[in-house]
């Protein structure tokens, strides 16, 4: 949308003294929470905007841009000064509290914009609605390093609080201004007004379309922009890496020149990281409680090229925005099988939580052009879209990137027509483009991104709480021709859930040739007993049986993942050296199956890797149970393992054991069907087992003889089995990585 379709919008605030019931402070350090004061009688009452909104909804319906930023909020100009307006109260020994209500009339949200922002040590601001649900800030003088500026993101409501905090030791203080309050309206519904909210063919990140981009879409952040006429815009952007060491890495981050075209809106900018659901279709997180990060500096842009590259202020990012720095890929070659994470725009009281697209089509080379806002790009700088196959974008997801096959950003949205109803053709600018078309560094990204010119064009993303920059391997103990399933326990339960043998905790044991590091771990999910559940994995040291615990944490899963194979991301990088055990702790406190992975099961004897524990009760190897079990859990360590260690692969399957039975003198004959007829059998087992599973016989040193059956030659086995009563047995024999098997029948 061009700014000549922006409105300028000016309004007298007038102050009425209302009578509203002392708030009640809830989850909020500010001192009105934690100390007595007066009832706040402080209130400015603003003017509803009704027709400034009105004129805004009519030009962007009779407009057919293309672009997808999204104005949802127009500015109501003021000149809020604590000096001139407000209540001031005192805490003895403490310091002084200055607080003012801010009402605008069927507004869906307030945000503010705040100019001569400078606060000392031992000065903190506050906002918040009436409910005190819904907090901003604290906002202190780390924040003076946005230039004085301190844009403060929408709360709920029609009815904003500001409160500022001042030490008692601070003798003098330089006055901020509220140069505007954002009035939100989109889906409001007093004049017949438009929802955008995002339509309903889109996926939340956190359903089983994003299963495998769980890194990735801590990446991906919410901006909220205060344009120059103080409407407030959506887009997105996107956390991205550098070709430089950990210690040296920036918080840079990559959106849209339509979303972001100079310092200015840089600066007016707010942050918002983790916008999502805990699970599938769950409740909307609150945003408030969000994290969050308060303006930036422009690095680099270009217009043509649809790009902009900013940086968060120094040492902004904390462990409770869950960074992760996406990878990039500066190839021109054509991706396919992409992937665009995004935030489309959803009205207060909802929020634009975190959606995923998919397509599986290759992108096409296009030019992008939107000639309503008079916005053109360079010829052939875009990826076009054929088709999504999965979810849209819409209003807000400007900005966003969009991944390759190999999880690196190759492009960002500029727009397009995609809808739920024909999700065709959007267009995403060429990170190749954006690379080094242009030479200039405030115009290109490659000196940002490969400052010290080593010439790579492509990396993958990086994992701070992991220092994990690399593809990751899996490695796990069910191959992939063998077959999972899932066995009931005896009375309730299952193998692998809480059951009536009383198991809480499950594990399986890794073998390991070498430094295992783990960043993560792949559940195949088989049952859960309510929509969703959190599952405690852990890592266990150990030779035998699990001894140490090296980590865990609990991780939602929701029912949608039932089915499917499920990847969690740990907060730190797990370093093994040797066997480990990966598996799951559950709560045991209901009887219920709450949660349950697949499994094999494997023939008498088996290889079995699976262990489980009673509460404060030891670890028992399943084999070691009455009867024993052979089975492994469908459960992956994922990271880097080396080169020395392969995952498992059972005993391959050849043909079936022929067996003669000569009934006159209890013996029976095993044919050895084999490729070299002469080969030795000093490494053979032979097993035999009643139908129960119990081993009667074995036989370890088996020699035997070629002989002719049919034409075709054979080894020839002899055995005894002339104490086994009547009934029928099962034949299994071993050699290195061959099984055959057969059964036969004794009669007396």
């Amino acid at each position: 949308m061009s700014m000549n379709l922006f409105v300028k919008i000016f309004f007298v605030i007038f102050v009425s003294c209302l009578s509203f019931n002392k708030l009640h402070a809830q989850n909020i350090n500010s001192w009105s929470s934690q100390f007595p004061l007066p009832e706040l009688t402080a209130f400015l009452t603003l003017s509803e905007p009704s027709e400034q909104i009105e004129q805004l909804l009519n030009e962007e319906q009779n407009n057919n841009s293309a672009l997808k930023a999204l104005i949802y909020a127009v500015g109501i100009e003021t000149a809020i000064n604590p000096q001139t307006c407000g209540q001031w109260d005192t805490i003895p020994d403490k310091g002084y509290v200055w607080r003012l209500g801010i009402h605008a009339a069927n507004a869906l949200s307030l945000n503010l914009f705040i100019e001569n922002y400078l606060m000392q040590p031992g000065m903190t601001l506050y906002a918040y609605d009436k409910s005190m649900n819904n907090i901003a800030g604290p906002f202190d003088s780390r924040n003076n390093a946005n230039g004085g500026v301190l844009p403060i993101q929408s709360l709920p409501g029609d009815m904003i609080i500001v409160e500022w905090n001042i030490h008692i030791n601070i003798t003098s203080r330089n006055d901020f201004t509220i140069t505007s309050v954002g009035y939100g309206f989109r889906d409001f519904s007093g004049f017949g007004r438009i929802s955008l909210s995002s339509s309903d063919c889109n996926i939340d990140v956190n359903c089983l379309t994003g299963n495998n981009w769980q890194r990735e879409k801590r990446a991906v952040v919410l901006m909220q922009t205060i344009l120059p006429n103080r409407m407030t815009q959506y887009c997105t952007g996107a956390l991205i890496n550098q070709a430089v060491e950990f210690d040296r890495k920036q918080p840079y981050i990559l959106t849209a020149n339509h979303c972001i075209s100079d310092p200015v809106l840089a600066q007016n900018t707010t942050f918002i990281f983790g916008c999502e659901r805990a699970y599938c279709d769950g409740d909307d997180p609150i945003l408030t409680g969000l994290p969050q990060i308060t303006g930036s500096k422009l690095l680099a842009t270009y217009r043509e090229l649809d790009f902009a590259l900013l940086e968060l202020h120094e040492n902004s990012l904390t462990a409770a925005h869950q960074p992760f720095y996406a990878g990039w890929n500066a190839s021109s070659a054509a991706p396919r099988d992409v992937v665009g994470i995004h935030h489309p725009y959803r009205p207060f009281p909802q929020l634009s939580v975190k959606k995923i697209s998919i397509a599986s089509s290759t992108l096409t080379t296009s030019t992008f052009a939107d000639p309503t806002t008079d916005f053109y790009c360079d010829q052939n700088a875009h990826w076009r879209i054929p088709r999504w196959d999965e979810g849209v974008t819409e209003r807000g997801s400007s900005g966003s990137p969009i991944f390759d096959a190999e999880h690196r950003i190759v492009g960002t949205l500029s727009g397009g027509a995609a809808t739920c109803a024909s999700p065709v053709n959007d267009y995403y600018s060429k990170f190749s483009e954006q690379w080094n078309k242009y030479p200039d560094k405030e115009q290109s990204l490659m000196q940002w991104l490969d400052p010290d010119n080593t010439g790579v064009t492509s990396i993958f993303g990086y994992d701070p709480f992991t220092s994990y920059e690399r593809q990751y391997n899996f490695l796990g103990n069910i191959a992939e021709n063998e077959t999972a399933t899932l066995l009931k326990s005896e009375e309730w339960g299952y193998l692998t859930s809480l059951n009536d043998q009383r198991w809480v905790s499950f594990a399986e044991k890794i073998k390991n040739d070498s430094v295992a590091n783990i960043i993560g771990m792949e559940a195949y999910v088989a049952k859960l007993s309510e929509p969703s559940v959190n599952v405690e994995f852990a890592v266990w040291s150990g030779k035998d049986f699990p001894v140490y615990t090296l980590y865990k944490k609990s991780f939602p899963v929701a029912a949608d993942k039932i089915d499917n194979r499920i990847r969690f991301y740990f907060d730190d990088i797990i370093d093994v050296e040797g066997d480990f055990f990966i598996g799951y702790n559950l709560e045991n406190s209901s009887p219920l199956d709450t949660f349950a992975v697949y499994h094999s099961m494997r023939p008498h004897p088996g290889i079995s890797t699976m262990y489980v524990k009673e509460s404060n009760g030891p670890w028992m190897a399943l084999d070691e149970k009455v009867p024993p079990i052979y089975a492994s859990m469908g459960i992956r360590a994922m990271g880097n393992f080396g080169k020395q260690t392969q995952e498992f692969q059972p005993p391959k399957e050849h043909n079936e054991l022929k067996i003669i039975y000569q009934n006159n003198n209890d013996k029976i004959l095993l044919l050895f069907d084999v490729e070299d007829p002469f080969v030795s059998l000093h490494t053979v087992t032979i097993e035999c087992y009643d139908t129960s599973g119990k081993r009667l016989l074995m036989f370890n040193d088996v020699k035997g003889r070629m002989d002719i059956y049919s034409g075709k030659a054979y080894l020839q086995v002899e055995l005894d089995v002339s104490i086994l009563p009547s009934g029928m047995y099962i034949i299994q024999t071993f050699n290195n990585n061959k099984k055959q098997s057969g059964k036969f029948v004794k009669q007396r």
